[in-house]
């Protein structure tokens, strides 16, 4: 079958992406994980939250493979940031869609918290739900595309930045905002 790589490349190509996703977090400071555990509900009391989950956050993408909410950002305009979780959004619904076909999307959770450089591009601190096959969907549907932004130039003092969290899965059933940031 040409254009299709042999099984031996495929699973090469998984090691290689359980590798980056192990050296990623070998790099990110111990502590907490904060991410949703194994129960894939998402339930908000109002009276805990003082407010329904998506009005918690400051802007919700939704696809019908995936949400992206923009938990928090500093230093640049309510519009950029608007932009940029939009076209995280399908970015990661388009993965999203090619994984589905090949019968690689599982449920899954992140938050990433991104903080522009001198140079315009991210420092990361990524948080994920466990599980491998949760690690290398996140790793190419919404990692690899926060890798990509440049930030525009800040407004404030500091670095612009944000933290977003995102949920997917496959469609039949659209995600619901993740649990609002506490």
């Amino acid at each position: 079958m040409a254009g299709r790589p042999s099984k031996r490349v495929a699973r090469a190509r998984i090691a290689l992406c359980t590798f980056l996703v192990a050296a990623i977090a070998a790099c990110s400071p111990s502590g907490p994980r904060d991410v949703a555990g194994e129960n894939k509900d998402v339930r908000v009391d109002p009276r805990e939250a003082g407010a329904p989950a998506a009005e918690a956050y400051a802007y919700v993408a939704q696809r019908a493979h995936g949400v992206v909410a923009l938990a928090e950002a500093r230093n640049m305009k309510d519009e950029e940031a608007r932009e940029i979780v939009d076209r995280l959004a399908s970015d990661l619904e388009a993965c999203a869609m090619r994984l589905e076909a090949e019968h690689a999307l599982v449920d899954g959770a992140a938050r990433v918290v991104a903080i522009a450089q001198p140079d315009g591009t991210p420092a990361l601190k990524v948080s994920l739900e466990p599980g491998g096959a949760v690690a290398q969907n996140a790793l190419m549907c919404l990692v690899a595309p926060v890798r990509a932004i440049v930030f525009p130039k800040g407004t404030g003092a500091g670095a612009p930045g944000m933290a977003i969290e995102a949920k997917w899965g496959p469609a039949g059933a659209a995600p619901a905002p993740p649990a609002p940031p506490r």
